[in-house]
């Protein structure tokens, strides 16, 4: 038997330039942001909480290149690609950070601008970051599965190719259920319905009565006595939706990749060589603890 591979992950494995741009970028914006002297940080928690959702997916798509898994043996998806989900998210993060700026700015210097206009920038706030996760779910059943690769796995033509979509390598063990992806994308979309709707509900109820929301502090709502923002009381219910539901459905999707087809693994595996087997079995039991029993060989 070969000698069994270190899967153990050091910090070098999961910085990329990728996450470092990320990082270097949203951190810049956000400070030059923060300069501009909050006393509230309600609409700074958005891109936050947006931004952490992206680096939580850059960090996995930056180690699983960074580790020995990168062997091309299988793939491993069970949040879906990982990279795309990182950059959705990061473009609504950076999205959101230009907009509270631009609030703060014009709060600054044309206080007019923000007593005539901050009801369509709500709106457009609310709609940008619940549609950054709503965006992760569009395609996830193109990238969810696990697969086994058995062609080529020593062509270094492979090492070039991105394999998440080549055409010939198709032994897949598990994938997102068509009827599961359907109820996916239903709740998906009636929750960014739901929650927009009820945002512009609100806002023509403030619209009209500016007492069925609480005041948030600008920058100039202080300096040059412009008027605080007006948001509906629903805000910190528009915060945490989107976020709770997207940790739901991810675990539920890792729930059911984790229980993939053993029949079919075994059919995929038995035709490799044995130290190939061992390869791919040792690979699966380092991604996925809660597979060590299933798919232990004898």
């Amino acid at each position: 038997m070969d000698e069994k591979n270190d899967y153990s992950l050091q910090i070098k494995d999961i910085i990329s330039e990728s996450l470092i741009r990320d990082l270097v970028l949203f951190t810049l914006l956000f400070l030059l942001v923060v300069s501009q002297n909050w006393e509230s940080i309600l609409l700074l928690l958005f891109p936050l909480i947006t931004f952490t959702f992206s680096l939580f997916f850059r960090i996995i798509s930056s180690s699983k290149r960074s580790s020995e898994f990168r062997n091309k043996c299988i793939i491993y998806n069970p949040l879906g690609l990982e990279k795309k989900n990182a950059n959705r998210l990061f473009f609504s993060a950076i999205l959101q950070l230009i907009l509270v700026f631009w609030l703060s700015s014009e709060s600054l210097y044309n206080s007019h601008m923000v007593d005539n206009y901050y009801l369509y920038f709500i709106g457009l706030f609310i709609f940008i970051y619940s549609f950054g996760f709503f965006w992760i779910f569009i395609d996830i059943w193109k990238y969810t599965k696990i697969e086994i690769i058995t062609t080529s796995l020593d062509d270094s033509k492979i090492q070039q190719y991105e394999i998440e979509f080549s055409a010939e390598l198709n032994n897949i063990v598990a994938f997102l259920d068509l009827k599961y992806f359907k109820h996916i994308s239903i709740i998906n979309i009636l929750v960014l319905l739901i929650v927009n709707i009820i945002n512009v509900i609100s806002i023509v109820l403030l619209s009209i009565n500016p007492a069925l929301g609480f005041q948030l502090s600008l920058p100039g709502s202080n300096n040059v006595g412009s008027e605080p923002l007006i948001v509906p009381f629903l805000f910190y219910g528009f915060l945490l939706i989107s976020p709770l539901l997207t940790i739901t459905l991810l675990v539920l999707n890792n729930t059911q990749i984790s229980n993939f087809n053993l029949e079919k693994f075994n059919e995929i595996i038995t035709s490799l060589p044995r130290n190939l087997q061992i390869k791919i079995v040792e690979s699966l039991e380092a991604l996925n603890t809660k597979m060590k029993e299933k798919l232990r060989v004898e």
